[in-house]
Order: C-alpha cells, then sequence, then structure tokens
C-alpha cells in the first residue's frame, strides 16, 4: 500500500485517489490496533505519508486531512497506554508529531481531542500519557488560536488534580503553573480561595507557593522561617542580655558581702578621726551625723547619683533604679554596662568591649565609629566642645552647658534639661524627699556622694557605677569625700 501510494502519478482522477486513500486509512486504523510491533511501526509510516506527502501532492484538500487524523487518533490515544513502555512512547511521540505538522497544525483536531475530561476508570498508562501530551503541546502550541484555551486546559487540569494517579496529579500541577506563567490572574478563576482551609489539600498548597515563587514573593513556609529565625535571634540576645545582667548582679553581690569588713574598718577610722576631731573645734557649717546608725541611715534607700530617696530602693531596688530609671545613668549599646552619660565618651574610647570600633572627633570631642567618623569629621557640622573648664559638653544632646559636676545634675534631670534623655522626663516626676534624714534638715538636696566613712553600693561591676566622678577620697580610693 506504502509503494503503490507514493508511486500514484498526479493524473490519476480525484475519485481514484480519493478511494485509494479511504481504503489505506481504514487498513492504517487497524493496524494501528494491532499487537505485532512491526505492523505497528508500518501504519505510522503510512500514515504519515499520506498526511505529509500523498494529500498535498495531490491537492486533496483539508477535508480528507481532517478525515484520516479524526479516524486514526483514537486508536492512536488507545496504544498510548499499552502495556509495553515501547509502544507507549512510539505511539505519543507520533501524535505530537503529527500536532506541530503544518498540514494538520491548522485543523486544531488533536488539542481538542487532548483536554477532553479523563475518565475515572481510564487505564493509569493512559491517563498518564494523556496529561503529559497536554503538558508538552501546551508549551509547543500555546493557546493562541491552536485548540488549547484558558478555559478548556483549566478545566482538564482541575479535574486531573482529582485523578487516583499521583503522577497525573503531578502533571496536572504543572500544567496548572504554565498557565498562571501566561495567563495569571485568569487561572486563579478555576481554582478555590487561598485560605488556610484549601491549603490543608496538599495539592493546592503546592500550587499557591508555586504562584508566589513565580511572581517573585515568598512561600508560606519561607515565610514562617524568616519569622522563626528572627524569633531564634531576639530570644538569643535576651538569654545573652539575661545572663550578662545575672553576672553582674552576682559579682554585684560579692562586692555587697565584702562591704561590712570594709564598713567594720571605715567606721573604726571614723572613730578615730572623730576622736581627733575633740582636739578641734568644728566648723558651724559643717553637718556630722551623730553616731553610726545616723550614717548607715543616711544612705539608706538613697541613690547616689540623681540624689533620689525611695523606700522600694532595697539592694534590688536600687539596681533596678540604676539599670532602668536613674536619669544620670544609661546603658551602653554596644556592651550593655550602666555607665553614667556624664562618661559615655571616655568610656566608648577606652573601656567599652568594642571600644576599638571608635575613634574621637577633634572637634565636638565626642566618640564616634571608626567607619563613620571621616564623614563625620569632613562634614564640619557638629557643636564644637568647648575646654573642661569652660563648659561641659553633652553626648546626647551634643550640647554645652555650664561647667562643673553640679551642672550635670540639673543639664540631665532640669525641667529644661537635655531633650535627648530619655529618662529625665520620668525623673521630672519623682519628687525629692521631704522627710528630714538623721543629721539633715528637710527638703535638703541630696549630694551624690554620701557623708565620710560610708560604703556605698555598686550596682555593675566594670561600669562607671556607683563611683561618681570625683566621688572617691583620693588617699584611699575607696571612701566617698565629704562635701
Amino acid at each position: 500500500m506504502y509503494k503503490k501510494m507514493t508511486e500514484m502519478p498526479t493524473s490519476t482522477p480525484k475519485e481514484d485517489l480519493k478511494n485509494l486513500l479511504r481504503a489505506a486509512i481504514f487498513l492504517v486504523v487497524r493496524a494501528i490496533k494491532d499487537i505485532v510491533s512491526s505492523v505497528f511501526q508500518a501504519s505510522l509510516k503510512l500514515l504519515k505519508m499520506i498526511v505529509t506527502q500523498y494529500i498535498p501532492k495531490h491537492k486533496l484538500g483539508k477535508q480528507e486531512t481532517a478525515h484520516c487524523v479524526e479516524r486514526a487518533l483514537p486508536n492512536l490515544l488507545s496504544r498510548t497506554g499499552d502495556s509495553s513502555a515501547r509502544l507507549r512512547v512510539a505511539a505519543a511521540n507520533f501524535i505530537q508529531e503529527m500536532a506541530l505538522c503544518i498540514e494538520v497544525k491548522p485543523l486544531q483536531i488533536i488539542p481538542a481531542h487532548l483536554v477532553q475530561p479523563l475518565k475515572s476508570n481510564s487505564p493509569t498508562h493512559l491517563a498518564m500519557s494523556q496529561v503529559d501530551l497536554v503538558e508538552r503541546l501546551l508549551r509547543d502550541l500555546g493557546t493562541d488560536n491552536t485548540g488549547f484555551t484558558v478555559d478548556n486546559v483549566m478545566r482538564f487540569a482541575t479535574a486531573a488534580l482529582e485523578h487516583r494517579v499521583y503522577e497525573v496529579r503531578e502533571t496536572a500541577i504543572r500544567i496548572i503553573l504554565d498557565m498562571y506563567r501566561q495567563h495569571q490572574a485568569i487561572v486563579l478563576d478555576y481554582l478555590p480561595p487561598d485560605d488556610a482551609n484549601t491549603r490543608k489539600n496538599v495539592l493546592y498548597k503546592t500550587l499557591f507557593d508555586g504562584f508566589a515563587k513565580i511572581d517573585g514573593r515568598l512561600t508560606e513556609a519561607e515565610v514562617k522561617a524568616q519569622k522563626k529565625v528572627a524569633t531564634d535571634q531576639s530570644e538569643k540576645q535576651k538569654k545573652d542580655e539575661i545572663k550578662a545582667l545575672q553576672g553582674q548582679l552576682m559579682a554585684l553581690k560579692e562586692m555587697q558581702n565584702d562591704a561590712p569588713k570594709e564598713k567594720e574598718n571605715d567606721i573604726q577610722k571614723s572613730k578615730n578621726q572623730g576622736e581627733a576631731s575633740k582636739k578641734l573645734p568644728l566648723p558651724a557649717a559643717t553637718e556630722v551625723p551623730d553616731d553610726r546608725s545616723s550614717v548607715a541611715n543616711y544612705l539608706d534607700n538613697l541613690c547616689i547619683f540623681c540624689g533620689e530617696r525611695d523606700e522600694s530602693f532595697t539592694e534590688e531596688g536600687l539596681d533596678l533604679h540604676y539599670w532602668k530609671r536613674c536619669p544620670m545613668l544609661t546603658r551602653c549599646d554596644h556592651c550593655k554596662q550602666v555607665v553614667e552619660i556624664a562618661s559615655l565618651t571616655e568610656h566608648l574610647l577606652t573601656e567599652c568591649d568594642r571600644k576599638d570600633n571608635f575613634g574621637k572627633c577633634s572637634r565636638c570631642c565626642e566618640a564616634l565609629p571608626k567607619d563613620e567618623l571621616p564623614r563625620h569629621v569632613k562634614g564640619k557640622a557638629c557643636n564644637p566642645a568647648k575646654p573642661e573648664k569652660v563648659a561641659n559638653h553633652c553626648p546626647l544632646c551634643h550640647e554645652n552647658f555650664a561647667p562643673g559636676e553640679e551642672a550635670w545634675k540639673v543639664h540631665l534631670m532640669g525641667k529644661d534639661g537635655c531633650s535627648m534623655n530619655l529618662r529625665r522626663v520620668p525623673s521630672l516626676n519623682t519628687s525629692l524627699p521631704s522627710q528630714s534624714v538623721a543629721g539633715k534638715p528637710a527638703g535638703t538636696v541630696l549630694n551624690r556622694s554620701g557623708p565620710a566613712g560610708t560604703k556605698l553600693r555598686s550596682p555593675l561591676v566594670g561600669s562607671k557605677i556607683p563611683t561618681p566622678r570625683g566621688g572617691l577620697n583620693k588617699s584611699t580610693g575607696r571612701t566617698y569625700a565629704k562635701r
């Protein structure tokens, strides 16, 4: 048959040509179903010759081509479900090749036939081959006047999502994702809404995550992973801060345990000084506590930096006050130590764990990160610092103000003081003590240094607390001088 049709002269009457064509197609349809592999291969060869050579050569028209394809296609599709993998592949490849040839492509017969809904009882290999052919031809043909439309493809794919065979469902997902790349929002009309209930179905969860990747968005799993990393980092930072604080508090308690011994030495020294003072008259303006209890009472519940006295200022209460509320103190953002604001610049340059990262501006005399220092110096926008004897310079608001130690208290605690001190406003609402203390009249402003011979609590080790600037007696290095 193949040889006879190829040798048929063009002068043969049309009716004879058509009769021969119909006889050949009848033979092809029977041969496609034959179980002998060589017969099946010969039928494919004959069908290809008829469509690509015989009909164009004799100008029989598209109607004859459509007749050939429509008669042969159902049997070809049935062979894609064959038990022999070699025959399945041969049948599927032939269908794809025929769908793309220039004689058959304009007819749009094969795409329209492939997107017919899958039958629930269709054999596994047949269903897998059909969705695979749809996927392959969609990539080759697209949906622009090819027989494939958004509607028929999406209806086919969404039905395939419910198929019992896993491979069919996976291919359906790929088809829908390919359609989403081309048509975006239109595809979503054929799917349920993206919500928690829908995502319980793994197939739809995979689809919506695929849409997110196509759009350049994070998938739900990636968003959760990012939140978990951020949470873990936050928890780790909190734990590190708590651990550092606990270490500092332990060191503080050790110092406080040593305080009674030093206090006995200080009291003995005070007693000796008292005996010596009996020989010399005391100035009228000097205020000395009457006995040891008054000295201890004077410092009870007292912050030596801001002068606030409060019944809650126990050992733990003072630690909390230093750490969070004292307007004369601040926490270093880099090492978490609590330091005096007045000595913050010195701390960053000489004591901080990250002191190597800071440099000093020669104009404003403040500590700045070394990577920002050249730009800062070049900009010349900072407020120049004056000599220490002329004015103090605040590292928070960068303003110059009156010189002297007491001026720091006015600047950091006063009503019109430092605008950048976040602890200043709460401290304005805390009134100074009105009750009289042993040896002190009511309403007296409390100095940062206590009476001579008294040991003060130290809230943190390695920081400026509680040693106020100029508060130590130079002779002992441990005792606070009288003011």
